[in-house]
Protein backbone atom coordinates (compact mmCIF):
# COMPACT_ATOMS: atom_id res chain seq x y z
CA UNK A 1 0.00 0.00 0.00
CA UNK A 2 2.89 2.47 1.13
CA UNK A 3 4.55 2.00 -2.44
CA UNK A 4 3.16 2.14 -5.48
CA UNK A 5 4.68 -1.06 -7.46
CA UNK A 6 3.88 -4.59 -7.10
CA UNK A 7 5.52 -7.20 -5.57
CA UNK A 8 8.57 -7.96 -7.22
CA UNK A 9 8.46 -11.57 -6.95
CA UNK A 10 5.69 -14.32 -8.36
CA UNK A 11 5.17 -15.87 -4.46
CA UNK A 12 6.29 -15.63 -0.98
CA UNK A 13 6.90 -17.92 1.92
CA UNK A 14 7.74 -17.50 5.38
CA UNK A 15 9.54 -20.85 6.92
CA UNK A 16 9.86 -20.90 10.35
CA UNK A 17 12.61 -22.54 12.16
CA UNK A 18 13.19 -23.65 15.76
CA UNK A 19 16.29 -21.96 17.79
CA UNK A 20 17.13 -19.91 14.57
CA UNK A 21 20.53 -18.17 15.10
CA UNK A 22 18.85 -14.42 14.11
CA UNK A 23 15.14 -13.17 14.08
CA UNK A 24 14.95 -13.80 10.58
CA UNK A 25 16.55 -13.55 7.22
CA UNK A 26 15.24 -12.51 4.42
CA UNK A 27 16.12 -14.35 0.76
CA UNK A 28 14.41 -13.69 -2.54
CA UNK A 29 10.47 -14.97 -2.35
CA UNK A 30 11.12 -16.36 1.36
CA UNK A 31 11.90 -15.39 4.48
CA UNK A 32 13.07 -17.42 7.69
CA UNK A 33 12.10 -16.57 11.27
CA UNK A 34 12.61 -18.02 14.51
CA UNK A 35 9.53 -19.85 15.93
CA UNK A 36 9.96 -17.77 19.15
CA UNK A 37 8.13 -15.16 17.58
CA UNK A 38 4.48 -17.53 17.39
CA UNK A 39 2.57 -15.94 19.84
CA UNK A 40 -1.13 -17.06 21.09
CA UNK A 41 -3.30 -14.56 20.07
CA UNK A 42 -3.98 -14.05 24.13
CA UNK A 43 -0.07 -12.53 24.75
CA UNK A 44 -0.44 -9.16 23.13
CA UNK A 45 2.80 -7.24 23.90
CA UNK A 46 4.76 -10.12 21.43
CA UNK A 47 2.48 -9.07 19.28
CA UNK A 48 4.53 -5.70 18.46
CA UNK A 49 7.55 -7.39 18.33
CA UNK A 50 7.02 -10.38 15.65
CA UNK A 51 4.35 -7.92 13.43
CA UNK A 52 7.64 -5.54 13.03
CA UNK A 53 9.60 -8.58 12.24
CA UNK A 54 7.62 -9.73 9.76
CA UNK A 55 7.13 -6.26 8.33
CA UNK A 56 10.86 -5.83 7.89
CA UNK A 57 11.17 -9.14 6.24
CA UNK A 58 8.64 -8.29 3.59
CA UNK A 59 10.02 -4.88 3.30
CA UNK A 60 13.76 -6.48 2.73
CA UNK A 61 11.88 -8.11 -0.59
CA UNK A 62 11.57 -5.00 -2.58
CA UNK A 63 15.21 -3.52 -1.06
CA UNK A 64 17.62 -6.04 -0.10
CA UNK A 65 16.68 -8.89 -2.60
CA UNK A 66 15.22 -7.45 -5.69
CA UNK A 67 17.54 -4.53 -5.19
CA UNK A 68 20.63 -4.87 -3.73
CA UNK A 69 23.40 -3.11 -2.23
CA UNK A 70 26.29 -1.89 -4.93
CA UNK A 71 29.38 -2.51 -3.09
CA UNK A 72 30.10 -3.51 0.48
CA UNK A 73 30.15 0.26 1.17
CA UNK A 74 26.67 0.74 0.39
CA UNK A 75 25.22 -1.52 2.87
CA UNK A 76 23.70 0.64 4.68
CA UNK A 77 21.13 1.94 2.35
CA UNK A 78 18.93 -1.02 1.29
CA UNK A 79 18.70 -1.40 5.00
CA UNK A 80 17.65 1.63 5.88
CA UNK A 81 14.98 1.85 3.31
CA UNK A 82 13.37 -1.39 4.10
CA UNK A 83 13.61 -0.25 7.75
CA UNK A 84 12.07 2.81 6.65
CA UNK A 85 9.79 1.26 5.12
CA UNK A 86 8.56 -0.99 8.13
CA UNK A 87 8.63 1.92 10.46
CA UNK A 88 5.90 3.22 8.35
CA UNK A 89 3.47 -0.11 8.64
CA UNK A 90 4.28 0.26 12.47
CA UNK A 91 3.28 3.68 12.38
CA UNK A 92 -0.01 2.90 10.78
CA UNK A 93 -0.99 -0.38 12.51
CA UNK A 94 0.34 0.55 15.73
CA UNK A 95 -0.01 4.05 16.24
CA UNK A 96 2.27 7.42 16.30
CA UNK A 97 3.47 7.05 19.51
CA UNK A 98 4.47 3.28 19.54
CA UNK A 99 6.52 5.17 16.58
CA UNK A 100 7.76 7.56 18.44
CA UNK A 101 9.17 5.18 21.02
CA UNK A 102 10.68 2.71 18.68
CA UNK A 103 12.87 5.90 16.92
CA UNK A 104 13.75 7.07 20.58
CA UNK A 105 15.44 4.03 21.73
CA UNK A 106 17.33 3.86 18.29
CA UNK A 107 18.61 6.82 18.88
CA UNK A 108 19.76 6.46 22.36
CA UNK A 109 21.62 3.15 21.00
CA UNK A 110 23.21 4.75 18.62
CA UNK A 111 24.17 7.56 21.40
CA UNK A 112 25.32 5.40 23.58
CA UNK A 113 27.64 3.90 21.26
CA UNK A 114 29.27 6.65 19.38
CA UNK A 115 30.03 8.04 22.82
CA UNK A 116 31.72 5.02 24.34
CA UNK A 117 33.55 3.84 21.15
CA UNK A 118 33.19 6.26 17.94
CA UNK A 119 31.68 7.91 15.39
CA UNK A 120 29.60 5.40 12.87
CA UNK A 121 30.64 5.86 8.94
CA UNK A 122 27.73 4.68 6.62
CA UNK A 123 29.60 4.82 3.69
CA UNK A 124 33.29 3.92 4.38
CA UNK A 125 34.29 3.83 0.48
CA UNK A 126 35.17 7.94 1.27
CA UNK A 127 35.72 9.69 4.12
CA UNK A 128 33.28 12.02 6.38
CA UNK A 129 32.78 15.49 5.72
CA UNK A 130 35.76 17.63 7.95
CA UNK A 131 34.10 19.66 10.73
CA UNK A 132 34.48 23.38 10.97
CA UNK A 133 36.62 24.54 13.43
CA UNK A 134 35.49 27.15 16.36
CA UNK A 135 35.59 31.01 15.39
CA UNK A 136 38.23 31.83 17.46
CA UNK A 137 40.79 29.35 16.19
CA UNK A 138 39.92 30.89 12.54
CA UNK A 139 36.97 30.24 11.00
CA UNK A 140 38.12 29.51 7.52
CA UNK A 141 39.82 26.36 8.25
CA UNK A 142 38.65 23.15 9.10
CA UNK A 143 40.03 19.85 11.03
CA UNK A 144 38.60 16.11 10.56
CA UNK A 145 38.46 13.84 13.08
CA UNK A 146 39.15 10.45 13.06
CA UNK A 147 37.97 7.31 15.27
CA UNK A 148 40.37 4.96 15.82
CA UNK A 149 39.07 1.43 16.09
CA UNK A 150 40.31 -1.98 17.00
CA UNK A 151 38.95 -3.23 13.06
CA UNK A 152 38.96 -1.67 10.01
CA UNK A 153 35.58 -0.24 8.95
CA UNK A 154 36.31 -0.74 4.91
CA UNK A 155 35.65 -4.76 4.91
CA UNK A 156 32.40 -6.25 5.88
CA UNK A 157 33.97 -9.10 7.46
CA UNK A 158 36.11 -6.72 9.79
CA UNK A 159 33.41 -5.22 11.18
CA UNK A 160 32.38 -5.33 15.08
CA UNK A 161 28.82 -7.22 15.45
CA UNK A 162 27.96 -4.13 17.85
CA UNK A 163 29.60 -1.83 15.03
CA UNK A 164 26.98 -3.08 12.86
CA UNK A 165 23.62 -3.04 14.46
CA UNK A 166 24.28 0.72 15.44
CA UNK A 167 25.09 1.47 11.99
CA UNK A 168 21.72 -0.09 10.92
CA UNK A 169 20.02 2.10 13.30
CA UNK A 170 22.15 5.19 12.38
CA UNK A 171 20.81 4.56 8.84
CA UNK A 172 16.77 4.37 9.86
CA UNK A 173 17.64 8.01 11.61
CA UNK A 174 19.56 9.15 8.55
CA UNK A 175 16.69 8.54 5.74
CA UNK A 176 14.03 9.93 8.50
CA UNK A 177 15.92 13.07 8.49
CA UNK A 178 15.93 13.09 4.37
CA UNK A 179 12.07 12.80 5.12
CA UNK A 180 12.12 15.73 7.31
CA UNK A 181 14.22 17.33 4.54
CA UNK A 182 12.38 16.78 1.62
CA UNK A 183 9.14 15.27 2.65
CA UNK A 184 7.34 11.68 2.99
CA UNK A 185 5.76 12.02 -0.38
CA UNK A 186 9.07 13.15 -2.30
CA UNK A 187 11.26 10.34 -0.48
CA UNK A 188 8.66 7.87 -1.61
CA UNK A 189 8.65 8.88 -5.07
CA UNK A 190 12.40 8.48 -5.14
CA UNK A 191 11.88 4.48 -4.23
CA UNK A 192 9.14 4.22 -6.42
CA UNK A 193 11.32 5.31 -9.06
CA UNK A 194 14.14 2.83 -7.93
CA UNK A 195 11.61 -0.21 -8.27
CA UNK A 196 10.00 0.96 -11.69
CA UNK A 197 13.63 0.90 -13.10
CA UNK A 198 14.69 -2.30 -11.39
CA UNK A 199 11.44 -4.15 -12.44
CA UNK A 200 12.39 -2.72 -16.15
CA UNK A 201 15.78 -4.04 -15.98
CA UNK A 202 14.75 -7.69 -14.37
CA UNK A 203 12.08 -8.43 -17.54
CA UNK A 204 15.05 -7.79 -20.31
CA UNK A 205 15.95 -11.12 -20.79
CA UNK A 206 19.09 -10.19 -23.74
CA UNK A 207 21.33 -7.77 -22.47
CA UNK A 208 22.25 -6.85 -19.41
CA UNK A 209 23.28 -3.34 -19.71
CA UNK A 210 20.00 -2.80 -17.43
CA UNK A 211 20.74 -4.69 -14.59
CA UNK A 212 23.24 -1.84 -13.23
CA UNK A 213 19.47 -0.43 -12.11
CA UNK A 214 18.91 -3.50 -9.50
CA UNK A 215 22.00 -2.39 -7.81
CA UNK A 216 21.28 0.53 -5.47
CA UNK A 217 24.75 2.97 -4.54
CA UNK A 218 24.96 5.95 -1.97
CA UNK A 219 25.80 7.95 -5.12
CA UNK A 220 23.43 7.16 -7.21
CA UNK A 221 20.83 7.50 -4.10
CA UNK A 222 22.01 10.93 -3.49
CA UNK A 223 21.78 12.09 -7.10
CA UNK A 224 17.97 10.79 -7.20
CA UNK A 225 17.46 12.65 -4.10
Amino acid sequence: ETLSNRYPYSCYKQVFVDEAAYDYKSYATMSILNTNLLHSAVIIDQCYITRRVMAQAIAEQFFGCFISMQNWSDMWLPKAISQYLCGLHCKKCFGNNEYREWIQSNLNNVVHYEEQYGGIILDSSQPPAPLPTAANQGGGHTKHTETQFYFSIKNLHTLSPLYIEAMYKKALLVMRMLEHRIGQELLLQVFNKQLSLATNAASQKIGSGLWIHMLISTNTFSKAI
